[in-house]
Parts: structure tokens; C-alpha cells; sequence
């Protein structure tokens, strides 16, 4: 069964859902998802699909602002490619986080919470 461990680093607390195993005679911890700053699985299904929208959005609005940069001839090349890479950026996380949450899903079918 799994469940849900804080862990500090320096002054901030982060959460990881772990489940306990035995390896040669001692146990063990494997970290199943990390949650961050979710403390509880709750809270993490109620909070990724708002940052994932979130991301989205975010990178939908810097594709655009790319493409009227692109047809502006009179836009620098340095900030067109900015912007297009914070949309790259924010729409790479958005995937990290749906994957999670896709995880997440899946362990809660398998009754591993």
C-alpha cells in the first residue's frame, strides 16, 4: 500500500507518494510519483489539471504572440525565438504534468492507494 511522504530539502517540503518494499532483509522506500508541493493525492488531482489548463493556455498565448512577432518584419529574431521557447517550455511541462496525472490514475485502478 502506498502512501504519502513530506520530504524536506533545505526550507521547502515537498511530497512523494512511496510505497514500502524488503530488499535483503531491510526495508525500502521506492518513490512511485513525486508530488511537490501537493500534500496529499486529493489535493494532486484536484490541482494538476488547473496547471495543466494553465500551461496550456500560457503556451497558446506565446505561440501566438511568435506568430504575429514572425510576420512583424520589424521584430528581432532573438525575441521571436524567446518567446517561442517559453511556449516549447510551458507546453513540455503541461506533458509532464498530464503524465502524472495519467499515473496517478492509474495507481488509484490498481489499488495501490
Amino acid at each position: 500500500m502506498a502512501f504519502v511522504r513530506k520530504k524536506r530539502v533545505g526550507r521547502y517540503e515537498y511530497h512523494q507518494l512511496v510505497e514500502n518494499h524488503w530488499v535483503d532483509g531491510k526495508p525500502r522506500q521506492k518513490v512511485l510519483l513525486h508530488f511537490g508541493r501537493y500534500p496529499t493525492v486529493e489535493a494532486a488531482l484536484e490541482g494538476w489539471p488547473k496547471e495543466i489548463e494553465g500551461l496550456r493556455r500560457f503556451a497558446r498565448k506565446h505561440r501566438q504572440r511568435t506568430e504575429r512577432l514572425s510576420r512583424d518584419r520589424s521584430s528581432e529574431e532573438k525575441t521571436v525565438e524567446s518567446t517561442s521557447q517559453r511556449a516549447r517550455k510551458a507546453e513540455t511541462l503541461a506533458d509532464e504534468i498530464a503524465g502524472k496525472l495519467k499515473k496517478l490514475q492509474e495507481l488509484e485502478e490498481q489499488g495501490k492507494m
